[in-house]
């Protein structure tokens, strides 16, 4: 307890004067003995005890009376086991949670409306020279100003412009940004309050003790307070997905996109309206049937008659308690022409026995067949000697088939080549050097090959002994079109000879195995480029896939799938950087920056600088926090990239207030149902609580007290 008044405590002492008084008039009386008064003894003594009880209770009341009025004029406040700042600055931070959880509607409006007048109002009251940290908490922690400021109305101009509907709650993220700015803040007193609607999916993922112990590990404590916003939602309908194939597809090829849309809620819904988009303009509507707790898949056939990046936006139309979630964006690239390679390694001029005869049919069939169609892989067939860096430079895939071996600068071209995001196949034969795929292009692991060719095995042709390919459920996305049995069985395929291939990296993947367990296609990453490694040849020497019905559509998946591959995805979750690779148009390949524009889902419009290479610029931009779509675009070339949020949220479950609990007492922090609340106890945590009113009905209580004890104990002694 402390006083503000602490000199009118001096005045208690004026509970000396009715005691002065009391010994004063006792000093007046004196005893006189006479003859009669032993009749009276018992009836005197009895009378006398009376009298001094009730004469010390005056005395006492009288005492009480300006010892309290005493204490009531010097304010004494309460303060407990703190001190007291008063109006002191604070160093305050505020994480408010914009995740899209937070548009669901209570009584009217969004819980994240909800929040920002919270923030404002707690912003506005707080003390002058106090400085303050805002943090936005979706999708990942985006603060609202670089560095803590001290001037609230910039602050709280800034926050009646920010937006909801982002990613998931980043709670590890957000509380180690806060408190690492904290760290650096400069006033004694810190706090940091969180407001949200506290949904399970967030809080129930971390570990929230190992956050608990570095606050308390921290040199200047943090008051924490938590402040709950919105009540749960029942009812919430979501686009999960956009589902299509992963390889590049071109113009007028059909494109199957399969949406998702899911029921959270306990009951269903009928007749509810799909709707999909295509830049913007309406292309398909499908009518469905939500069940309860279920899910619905919306399958909706396109094609593209023009070539270039396309924004695909899916939504459905109901009533329900997130907006947000109600729609789904995708990026499809569709291309003009896909420019593919072909390395022959053993060419021929008899019709189909040249080592890429087979695989050029397989990818431009319409060309060979003389059909009125486009093929979208346009190939161009070179001997080993005439591959250079000059034929490269328009080159998306290159395919080396049966090659012995390469000069050095044919190898620096490949290495430069894929590093800089190409794509290669290479196929095995009886041509090829072992101990050169070894030594060069395996290089102990260091090399663009995935694995080293190993022994060759089999028997030729005809003569038996030969091995199909595993059936199995393919998951690589090359593979996974023969997961369906109409599309042909890749089991029917018998390889005749094929050369081990030594798989000791735990990068490598196996696309396909054979029935015997030996891996027959595998891939691996390198640099911005991917190569694959086929252990048999591409031509019907080794195997019969060549003559098989699947050959056209595998080499076809293969081709197309590294060729989307070897793009960084257009297709993000909040949060993943945009990554886009632009030609470099310089004629003499100089590695020059090239400035890359990048529009925002909300408008904004930044500038990045492009990494050159000799190929190509790659731009990235990471600042991918808010869902929508992003556009990166240069001179010549404009790339979209549709970000969307981690759809975990739709689930509107928040946490129980027992959950709550326990979540603070494991912080440990406060909770607080509204900023009212909250200031009213930050109130007292500054100044204590008064009690002088209390101290003031007791003086009043006692001066009435002492006028009805007097009155009563005078009736009885006339």
């Amino acid at each position: 307890m402390t006083f503000l008044n602490g000199a009118l405590l001096f005045g208690a002492f004026a509970f000396s004067i009715p005691l002065i008084i009391h010994l004063l008039n006792r000093s007046r009386f004196r005893t006189i003995d006479w003859g009669a008064m032993h009749l009276l003894d018992s009836i005197t003594k009895v009378n006398h005890k009376r009298f001094r009880l009730e004469q010390l209770i005056l005395l006492l009341v009288r005492c009480l009376l300006p010892v309290l009025l005493a204490l009531c004029l010097a304010r004494p406040v309460f303060t407990g086991a703190n001190m007291l700042t008063g109006d002191a600055p604070v160093s305050l931070v505020v994480l408010i949670d914009n995740s899209y959880s937070m548009d669901a509607k209570d009584a009217g409006e969004t819980r994240f409306d909800a929040a920002i007048a919270e923030a404002v109002t707690l912003i506005e009251a707080t003390y002058r020279g106090s400085e303050i940290h805002v943090i936005l908490t979706g999708g990942a922690p985006s603060p609202l100003f670089d560095q803590p400021l001290f001037n609230q109305k910039q602050l709280v101009q800034r926050l009646k412009h920010a937006s909801g509907g982002f990613g998931s709650f980043d709670v590890a993220g957000s509380l180690d940004e806060a408190l690492t700015v904290l760290e650096k803040m400069s006033h004694l007193r810190r706090e940091l309050v969180i407001i949200s609607d506290f949904q399970s999916v967030d809080w129930e993922s971390i570990d929230i003790s190992s956050i608990a112990s570095r606050i308390a590990d921290e040199d200047v404590p943090v008051a924490i307070s938590l402040l709950h916003v919105g009540d749960s939602v029942q009812e919430n309908v979501s686009i999960d997905s956009l589902h299509f194939s992963k390889r590049a597809i071109g113009v007028d090829q059909r494109l199957a996109v399969r949406a998702e849309v899911r029921n959270h809620s306990p009951t269903p819904f009928t007749n509810v309206r799909v709707t999909m988009e295509v830049d913007g303009e309406q292309s398909a509507v499908s009518i469905v049937q939500l069940p309860a707790q279920g899910t619905t898949q919306v399958l909706f056939p396109m094609t593209f008659d023009q070539p270039g990046s396309h924004v695909l936006h899916a939504s459905v139309d109901i009533d329900d308690g997130v907006r947000t979630d109600n729609q789904f964006s995708a990026v499809v690239t569709v291309w003009d022409r896909l420019e593919v390679l072909l390395v022959d390694g053993a060419p021929s001029s008899e019709p189909l026995m040249g080592e890429t005869d087979y695989l050029s049919v397989a990818l431009s069939p319409f060309t060979f067949g003389r059909v009125p169609l486009a093929d979208l892989v346009d190939t161009k067939t070179v001997s080993a000697s005439e591959l250079s860096a000059e034929l490269l430079e328009s080159i998306r895939v290159v395919v080396l088939a049966n090659v012995a071996k390469l000069q050095n600068a044919q190898v620096e071209a490949i290495v430069d080549f894929v590093d800089a995001g190409g794509a290669v196949l290479v196929c095995a034969g009886d041509k090829i050097d072992l101990n050169w795929y070894r030594e060069t292009l395996f290089a102990d692991g260091k090399g663009v090959l995935p694995a080293p060719f190993g022994k060759r095995s089999g028997v030729a042709d005809g003569q038996g002994g030969g091995v199909r390919i595993l059936k199995e459920h393919f998951e690589h996305p090359a593979l996974e079109f023969f997961n369906e049995p109409s599309h042909g069985s890749l089991n029917g395929v018998i390889i005749n000879q094929r050369h081990q291939l030594e798989v000791n990296d735990d990068q490598i993947q196996i696309l396909a195995r054979l029935e015997n367990g030996e891996p027959l296609l595998i891939e691996h990453p390198y640099g911005e480029g991917v190569v694959l490694q086929f252990a048999t040849a591409c031509d019907a020497d080794w195997s019969t896939l060549p003559i098989e019905p699947v050959y056209v559509p595998l080499m076809q998946q293969l081709i197309t799938t590294m060729a989307a591959r070897i793009s960084p995805s257009r297709n993000l979750i909040t949060g993943e950087p945009a990554v886009a690779f632009f030609m470099n148009t310089t004629r003499d390949k100089k590695r020059v920056s090239e400035t890359v524009s990048v529009e925002t889902p909300s408008g904004m419009s930044i500038a990045v600088e492009s990494e050159p290479n000799d190929r190509m610029h790659v731009a990235r931009y990471a600042a991918t926090v808010q869902p929508g779509i992003y556009t990166m675009s240069t001179s010549a070339e404009t790339t979209h990239f549709a970000v969307e949020a981690d759809r975990s949220e739709s689930i509107i479950e928040l946490l129980t207030e027992a959950e709550l609990v326990s979540l603070a007492q494991v912080l440990p922090a406060e909770i607080f149902q509204s900023v009212d609340d909250y200031l009213q106890h930050d109130h007292l945590r500054r100044n204590g609580r008064e009690t002088w009113k209390p101290l003031l009905v007791l003086v009043l209580v006692l001066m009435f007290l002492e006028v009805v004890l007097q009155q009563r104990f005078a009736r009885r002694h006339p």
